[in-house]
């Protein structure tokens, strides 16, 4: 569950968890979307098997502050990484551009499982 930066249009890694690096305790809300609503970021992109894409609405700004958009990437099985992002749009489309391969790979997966449906 490692917390990434862009610089550059590179990942940074900067914590282990987004919990020690946010320092919103997760124990109180339990549910990952409501943590992330806590702290103003809502879901805007959903790509099954790849990432979400949350955007800052509102919320407590000084919690991460300069970050707009948080991505939770599912890295492999059921761990999720996170990137964090300001408004920049040069590091925005790094980030997409990263997400490519992972996004080409969730959509072969629903294929194939589509096709292995269909033939049952």
């Amino acid at each position: 569950m490692a917390v990434y930066i862009v610089e550059n249009g590179q990942l940074k890694r900067v914590a282990e968890d987004l919990v020690r690096y946010s320092q919103v305790n997760w124990e109180e809300i339990g549910d990952p979307d409501q943590f992330l609503r806590k702290m103003g970021f809502f879901l805007q992109d959903d790509v099954e098997l790849a990432y979400r894409r949350y955007q800052r609405v509102d919320g407590d700004r000084a919690v991460l502050p300069g970050i707009v958009h948080l991505f939770d990437v599912m890295a492999h099985d059921s761990t999720v990484d996170y990137i964090l992002l300001d408004d920049h749009l040069g590091n925005y489309l790094a980030v997409m551009a990263m997400l490519s391969p992972l996004v080409a790979h969730a959509l072969a997966v629903q294929a194939a499982a589509a096709a292995e449906l269909a033939r049952c």
